[in-house]
C-alpha cells in the first residue's frame, strides 16, 4: 500500500505537468497550424495538418500590413523607452538604497504604490490628459507614458538589489577620490547587471506586445505597432483568417529570440531584488 502511494506521488506531478504543457503549448500550435494553411484547409479540417507547409501566407502578411515599417515603429517605441527606464529607475533605486532619510523613504513608497494601481482604473484620465498635451499620434508622446508606467516595477527591483551590494566597495572609490556619478556608473551599475537584464526582459515583453496603449494613443496608420497593426487586419480581413495567423508569427519572431536569450537573467533578478527589498 506504502510502494502505491509512493509511485502515485511521483506520478502525480508528471501528468500534472504534462497536461499543463498542452494547455500551455495549444494555442501556439493552432496559430502556427492556421498560418501555414489555405482557407480551404482551414473549413475542411479545422485541427488538421495542411497538405503542403506555404510561405504564401507570411509573404502576403508582410505586404498587406506593411510589416516593415510597423515593426520600425515597434522597435523605436520600445528600445527608446527602455533605456529611459533603466537609467532614470536605476539612479532613482540607488538614491533611495542609500538613503535613510524619511523623504526617500516617502517616494520610495510613492512609486510602488503605483503598482497597485490598475491600468484600467487611469486609462481615460490618462487618454484626456494626452489629447490636452499633445501626445495622441505622437511616437513620442506613448514612450513618455511607458517609461511612467514603468518605473515603479523597476524602482522596486532596483532599490531591493541595491541594499545587497556591500557599501565598502563605494567606501573605497570614495577614498580614492571619486565622485558620487563616477561611484554610481563605474562601482555600482556594472553590479547591477543582472537586475537590469530582467527588468530588460519584462519590460521589453510587456511594450512589444502591448495592445491597449498603442490602440488610444497611435491611430495613425503610419506610427502604429505591430499588435495594432495586426488588429485593424484581421478586422479588414477577417475572411483572411491566416494571413493574421501568419503575421502573428512574423510578430512573435523577435520576441521569443530576444526572451530565450535572456531568459537566465528573469527568475534570478526578480528573486534577488524582491527579496532584499
Amino acid at each position: 500500500m506504502e510502494g502505491k502511494r509512493i509511485h502515485l506521488s511521483k506520478i502525480l506531478p508528471r501528468i500534472i505537468t504534462i497536461i499543463l504543457a498542452i494547455v500551455t503549448i495549444w494555442p501556439f500550435y493552432i496559430t502556427v497550424l492556421m498560418a501555414f494553411k489555405t482557407p480551404r484547409e482551414t473549413f475542411q479540417s479545422f485541427y488538421g495538418l495542411p497538405k503542403v507547409f506555404r510561405l504564401d501566407n507570411f509573404i502576403n502578411a508582410w505586404k498587406i500590413t506593411n510589416f516593415s515599417l510597423a515593426f520600425k515603429n515597434s522597435f523605436i517605441v520600445t528600445s527608446v523607452s527602455l533605456v529611459f527606464i533603466v537609467l532614470a529607475t536605476s539612479m532613482a533605486g540607488y538614491a533611495i538604497a542609500r538613503s535613510n532619510k524619511k523623504f526617500y523613504n516617502f517616494i520610495y513608497v510613492l512609486f510602488v504604490s503605483g503598482m497597485m494601481v490598475p491600468f484600467q482604473v487611469i486609462m481615460i484620465p490618462l487618454y484626456k490628459m494626452g489629447r490636452k498635451f499633445g501626445l495622441v499620434n505622437n511616437r513620442w508622446g506613448i514612450i513618455l507614458i511607458y517609461i511612467c508606467l514603468g518605473v515603479h516595477l523597476a524602482v522596486f527591483l532596483y532599490t531591493g538589489f541595491v541594499k545587497g551590494i556591500p557599501k565598502e566597495l563605494e567606501e573605497a572609490a570614495t577614498i580614492d577620490g571619486a565622485s558620487t556619478p563616477q561611484i554610481f556608473f563605474k562601482v555600482v551599475f556594472p553590479l547591477l547587471k543582472p537586475i537590469t537584464m530582467t527588468i530588460l526582459v519584462l519590460d521589453t515583453m510587456w511594450i512589444w506586445n502591448d495592445f491597449f496603449l498603442p490602440l488610444l494613443f497611435l491611430q495613425d496608420t503610419k506610427i502604429r505597432t505591430l499588435p495594432l497593426t495586426q488588429f485593424y487586419f484581421y478586422g479588414k480581413y477577417n475572411t483572411q483568417m491566416n494571413l493574421a495567423f501568419a503575421a502573428f508569427i512574423l510578430a512573435m519572431i523577435p520576441i521569443l529570440i530576444f526572451y530565450f536569450a535572456m531568459q537566465k537573467y528573469i527568475v534570478k533578478g526578480i528573486v534577488a531584488g524582491a527579496v532584499k527589498g
